[in-house]
């Protein structure tokens, strides 16, 4: 169920805005995107106070992951936002399903209708699109059909 619901609110989002950059999307939903120094084990975390929404992000990451955590933070503002979440563990892995819907949502966003070119791995697939492979193994194996996931 989650990964349906991920993949079509991504797909939705790119086809709405023309993009998969979450920084864009984010501007268009009036979601305020921050870099700041957090402690190295948070990438960043998604809240709401009173009717803003705060993305923010860990200014000491790398850029390939700054640009995955404001997709995993995005994919919590669209699927969560009921809930004041936070990112607490460095590499993504995680058995929390809410975490788990970011994570396909975030990986389904940036990576868009690519996929891996014939006899690539999954992990120069990884390095290609500039997204953690922590991302890219958290999808279903039938996202990398034709179409996305059915």
């Amino acid at each position: 169920m989650g990964y349906r619901r991920s993949w079509k609110l991504a797909q939705n989002m790119i086809k709405v805005y023309g993009t998969n950059d979450p920084l864009v999307i984010a501007d268009h939903l009036d979601i305020h995107v921050w870099n700041e120094r957090l402690p190295l084990h948070i990438g960043g975390f998604f809240t709401r106070i009173f009717d803003s929404s705060y993305i923010v992000i860990n200014s000491e990451k790398p850029r390939t992951w700054k640009r995955a955590i404001a997709a995993h933070e995005l994919g919590h503002a669209l699927l969560h936002d009921h809930e004041h979440i936070f990112l607490s563990t460095s590499n993504f892995v995680t058995q929390s399903k809410i975490e788990h819907e970011a994570n396909l949502f975030a990986a389904t966003l940036l990576i868009g209708d690519e996929r891996p070119e014939q006899d690539e791995s999954i992990y120069d697939f990884a390095r290609r699109m500039y997204v953690p492979i922590e991302f890219i193994t958290s999808l279903p194996w039938d996202f990398f059909k034709q179409g996305g996931i059915t």
